[in-house]
């Protein structure tokens, strides 16, 4: 049997609509009996802050001997232990129920973010309150936020991440008129602290779908391609030293190669930069290539399972994982994901991504690894997907406010940094309910 309670409102404003009631128990008689409730359970546990009014469901039993159920009354207090809401209202047509299930609604209207206590309790005809339930209600700001656009437009750059600084070089620019737009050797600095960016000595090189990763507290930009085609492709390597602001140029890779993915491999030898797959001219590519920046030398490692390209690399926990990226025609975009194992040597692969995409921006935050944006049949994505290689599961998070691809991405401070064209945007994981 159940008492339904059509509208209870907590926020600012706040208001309480009467209680309607459906189907319940006998009625009763002898000795006067408290009320007594129980079960209390308030679904989703969080909602996202919003000008739109947000409801919670709230269920809880009540047992009532005899029969007389009058009031519910809601008690809301912020997490400062403030009142924001006390409302009492009505039971409606429960005469003679003695059980029943209360179901009802908490609808937040322009709530800050916050932690929300609610408290219940129902009182009968005689006045006789019942027990208190408690149960909460969580605000949060959404995850993702809108920062300050780098001040160059432009896609396929690669970003490193210095002392809590964002560096973004190269790209393709998509400002110049012609398509496709010539590449840039453009670096530009992002400080989140500030939201403030700068600019940096350029590369050498002009290039776009290049790798970038950090070894020994140094950026090292390797490969891509010179203009917006095939044939250009370059094995070029350039190391940029944050603390003096100079480029150096390095050895080449073996394999000439764009829209490849690369990350740093901590070894007992020091730090080892990995690239995997790619594109040289139109010929996808399989096979990996690891530099030792102590020798300044290529070798070959052992090659993914996959040829690809588009795809995106990091490394977790001392080992690699190549996600997603473009197969081809006939397998075209992929969701595929390999883990690296150094100690064998091994490509191993893992759970696939729900969502096969390519250019997406990977990053690893809190033991995870976070996916985002990206392009399949749709040509941007806001979709935000994450991998716990402890248990080899995704799982599906809040989307991006806005869709994006050809993007890179930074973790600052337990946050991630996503740069595209013309985009920057800030996703904190604190705010995350999904």
């Amino acid at each position: 049997m159940k008492t339904l309670v059509s509208l209870v409102r907590f926020g600012l404003p706040v208001a309480l609509a009467a209680l309607a009631t459906a189907c319940g128990g006998g009625g009763g008689g002898g000795a006067v009996t408290v009320p007594v409730i129980t079960n209390l359970v308030i679904t989703p546990e969080a909602a996202y802050v919003s000008s739109s009014p947000q409801t919670f469901d709230s269920v809880f039993d009540f047992t009532d001997p005899d029969g007389n159920l009058a009031s519910v009354t809601v008690k809301i207090l912020d997490s400062a232990g403030s009142m924001v809401s006390l409302e009492t209202a009505p039971v409606l047509e429960v005469d003679g129920l003695k059980s029943g299930t209360v179901l009802g609604q908490l609808t937040a209207v322009a709530v800050k973010p916050d932690t929300y206590t609610v408290r219940i309790y129902v009182t009968d005809s005689a006045g006789q309150q019942s027990n208190t339930l408690t149960g909460t209600a969580r605000i949060v700001a959404y995850p993702w936020t809108r920062k300050l656009a780098a001040p160059t437009l432009r896609e396929h750059a690669a970003t490193a991440v210095v002392n809590g600084k964002l560096y973004v070089m190269g790209g393709q620019r998509t400002d110049s008129g012609v398509r496709p737009g010539p590449s840039t050797n453009v670096l530009e600095i992002y400080d989140p602290v500030t939201n403030i960016w700068s600019t940096g000595n350029p590369m050498p090189t002009a290039r776009m779908g290049l790798v970038a990763t950090v070894a020994n507290g140094k950026i090292y930009a390797i490969g891509g391609r010179t203009d917006g085609f095939s044939t250009s492709a370059v094995g070029t390597v350039e190391l940029f030293d944050p603390a003096t602001g100079l480029w150096t140029t390095k050895n080449p890779m073996l394999t000439a190669r764009y829209f490849a993915a690369g990350a740093t491999l901590p070894t007992p030898l020091g730090d080892q930069i990995v690239v995997a797959g790619g594109e040289s001219t139109d010929l996808l590519l399989s096979n990996v290539e690891q530099y030792n920046p102590l020798t300044n030398a290529w070798s070959s490692l052992n090659a993914m399972t996959t040829a690809r390209s588009q795809l995106a690399m990091t490394e977790f926990a001392g080992r690699l994982y190549a996600v997603g990226g473009y197969a081809g025609v006939i397998s075209q975009w992929v969701n595929t994901v390999e883990e690296y194992d150094p100690g064998t040597g091994s490509w191993t692969p893992r759970a696939p991504m729900p969502t096969a995409r390519a250019h997406l921006a990977l990053a690893p935050l809190n033991g995870k690894l976070l996916a985002a944006g990206g392009e399949n049949v749709n040509r941007s994505l806001d979709v935000l997907e994450s991998y716990d290689p402890a248990i080899n599961l995704w799982t599906t998070k809040t989307p991006s406010l806005t869709a994006f691809t050809r993007a890179a991405a930074g973790v600052v401070n337990g946050k991630v940094y996503v740069f595209g064209n013309a985009l920057t945007l800030e996703y904190d994981p604190n705010n995350e309910i999904r």
